[in-house]
């Protein structure tokens, strides 16, 4: 929550390097929390809402959808709230319960619909504002909030497992994590190393990846305040080529269907000089996490994209906790934004 700053570090390992290490615990935490949660007043149709990482969280986890035919969607908050109305089961989901647009999106879909809000933060203005508040037993305490990506990812998914009727195993899924957050680091570490000269960052993925890109470009921005976006994978072919340079990296986020596609991007970006990293692929820096399906896949990526955006940071003597709140123009501007307590 921007309105209390996190822990100040001078060096690694910052609190946001504590929290990824932390994920592990986290998605216990939150299968623990979310037991206890009786979800039976979702109905047959099924709307998450939520902003930035809360967002890309829902959209990962409530992917799992896509093996059955039920309808459901997510939807940014702030659409929502000025231009939609539904009658579907909402979800809203704010990591501190404070996030206005969200609260607001939900105080509107209550008048339509049965509401719950997933929050870490009892007796927050989210958990006051819904049908039915739904409480992770948790903290996130750096600013970029990755370990809270993954416990409302875990609490989306629990949810959409529900309404799907899919009986899931979520414990396989978060077994796969846990061993990733140790065994990925140093490769994401190393990939970094080669990075130094960038400074414009495009980051592709599609199908289960494309929230994926999305939220690895806010981290990236958020840790390394580099310009980093997050875009459909042939979508980046019409018109970002023309600002490519030696100084751009493109991240390719393969899925199985994808490979032929990066294939190419790869080779046409030695063109114009720009750099490649591929996750499950092949560019000039290629990662592989050999996920089990694609659904995994977007998880393991995730963690690899934020282990990413934490070594170019710290690369870059940027503490990635800050959001560079320490600059007080960036404190001022988010205080005209997000008002205390609405963030």
């Amino acid at each position: 929550m921007t309105d209390q700053l996190p822990e100040v570090r001078k060096s690694h390992p910052y609190v946001m390097y504590d929290m990824m290490k932390d994920i592990p615990n986290g998605i216990e935490r939150t299968i623990s929390s979310m037991q206890k949660v009786d979800l039976s007043f979702i109905g047959d149709d099924l709307l998450f809402l939520g902003n930035g990482t809360a967002y890309h969280s829902a959209y990962v986890g409530s992917q799992i959808l896509d093996r059955v035919s039920k309808r459901h969607s997510v939807v940014q908050a702030y659409e929502y709230l000025n231009y939609m109305r539904s009658s579907a089961t909402t979800i809203a989901i704010s990591h501190t319960g404070k996030t206005k647009s969200t609260v607001d999106a939900a105080l509107k879909a209550r008048k339509t619909s049965k509401t719950a809000g997933i929050t870490h933060y009892a007796d927050s203005p989210l958990s006051n504002s819904v049908d039915y508040p739904i409480i992770i037993d948790d903290e996130d305490k750096s600013l970029c909030n990755t370990k809270a990506f993954f416990n409302n990812a875990f609490a989306s998914l629990y949810i959409a497992d529900y309404y799907g009727g899919l009986a899931y195993d979520m414990n396989d899924l978060k077994a796969e994590i846990s061993k990733h957050v140790g065994i990925d680091d140093h490769e994401m570490r190393s990939a970094a190393e080669e990075l130094d000269h960038i400074d414009d960052i495009f980051v592709l993925g599609s199908g289960y990846n494309f929230p994926v890109a999305r939220e690895a470009a806010q981290k990236i921005r958020e840790a390394t305040h580099m310009h980093a976006e997050g875009i459909e994978f042939e979508e980046f072919n019409h018109g970002c080529t023309a600002v490519m340079d030696d100084r751009t990296l493109v991240i390719l986020i393969e899925g199985q269907k994808d490979r032929a596609r990066g294939d190419q991007i790869s080779r046409a970006s030695r063109y114009v000089g720009s750099k490649t990293l591929a996750i499950n692929g092949e560019g000039d820096i290629s990662v592989y996490n050999d996920p089990p399906d694609d659904f995994t896949a977007a998880f393991l990526n995730t963690l690899d994209l934020y282990y990413l955006a934490y070594y170019l940071a710290v690369r870059r003597n940027i503490n990635p906790d800050m959001l560079r709140f320490e600059d007080k123009r960036y404190r001022d501007y988010d205080n005209v934004v997000f008002p205390p307590g609405e963030h």
